[in-house]
C-alpha cells in the first residue's frame, strides 16, 4: 500500500483545489486533460493516494468468478483496472468522460496483456446508456468523490448490471451525507432493486485525517437483484 511519507506538494494541494471546485462535465473534462499525463507519477505518489486499493478489495473481497465482466466507472488512467488484473481479474471494461485519461488507461498492460478489454468515452450524467445486463461487477473509485455523481447515477449502473452482479461504490464522505446516497440506497433494497447492502469506510490517503471527511470514502457495496 502507497504510503505518504511527508506533506503533499503544493502541485498536489492546487490539483485537489480544482478538482473538488469543477463544476459540470466541460470543467471536469478540462481538469483532466491537464491532469491526465501527471496523475499517477505526481499526484498518486505526492499525495499517498490509496482509494483505488481500498476500494478493489472491498469488490474482490466478494467477487467469486474472475473470467466474468467488470465495468470500471470513471475508470481514468487505470489505475483501478491495474489492481483488479493483478488480483486475476480478465475481463475489464472502462468508462470515462476524458478522452485523455483514456488514453493513459489504454496503455495499462497487466502480464503482457492490455488490462482493459474496451474503454467508452461517455458523460454519465447525461442520456448515455450502457449495455443493458452486461456485467458480474461494477466498481466505481473517483467518480463519486467530489460531487460528479449524485445517487440517481446508479440506476444506470443498476441496469448494465447483472442479477447478481456485485458492487463497490467509493463515495467520498462528505458527498455521501450532503446528497443522501445511504437513504437513497437503504429505499433501493427496500423496493427490491438491490440486496446485500452495506458500507465500509476506508482512507482515501494512507495518511488519512480522521476529521476530515473528504479524505475518507463510505464504499457502497451490494448486489443487483
Amino acid at each position: 500500500m502507497t504510503e505518504q511519507t511527508g506533506p503533499r506538494s503544493r502541485d498536489t494541494e492546487l490539483a485537489l483545489e480544482k478538482a473538488y471546485a469543477a463544476k459540470g462535465p466541460e470543467a471536469n473534462r478540462e481538469l483532466y486533460a491537464s491532469w491526465a499525463k501527471t496523475y499517477e507519477s505526481g499526484f498518486i505518489v505526492d499525495s499517498g493516494y490509496v482509494y483505488h486499493q481500498e476500494v478493489v478489495k472491498a469488490f474482490c473481497e466478494g467477487f467469486s468468478d474472475s473470467s466474468q465482466p467488470v465495468l470500471d466507472v470513471g475508470c481514468g488512467t487505470g489505475v483501478v483496472g491495474g489492481e483488479l488484473a493483478k488480483l486475476g481479474v480478465s475481463v475489464i471494461d472502462g468508462v470515462d468522460i476524458s478522452p485523455e485519461m483514456l488514453a493513459e488507461a489504454a496503455a495499462k498492460t497487466c502480464n503482457g496483456r492490455p488490462v482493459y478489454r474496451q474503454l467508452i468515452e461517455a458523460d454519465l450524467t447525461g442520456q448515455t446508456e450502457l449495455a443493458v445486463g452486461a456485467y458480474a461487477g461494477i466498481v466505481s473509485s473517483g467518480a463519486f468523490t467530489h460531487g460528479i455523481f449524485g445517487p440517481e447515477t446508479i440506476l444506470k449502473l443498476i441496469r448494465a448490471a447483472s442479477p447478481g452482479a456485485r458492487f463497490a461504490l467509493g463515495i467520498n464522505s462528505a458527498h455521501f451525507e450532503e446528497f443522501g446516497f445511504a437513504d437513497w440506497l437503504g429505499q433501493h433494497q427496500s423496493d427490491g432493486h438491490i440486496s446485500e447492502l452495506h458500507f465500509e469506510l476506508r482512507p482515501i490517503y494512507g495518511d488519512a485525517d480522521e476529521a476530515d471527511p473528504n479524505q475518507w470514502s463510505r464504499i457502497a457495496v451490494f448486489s443487483a437483484s
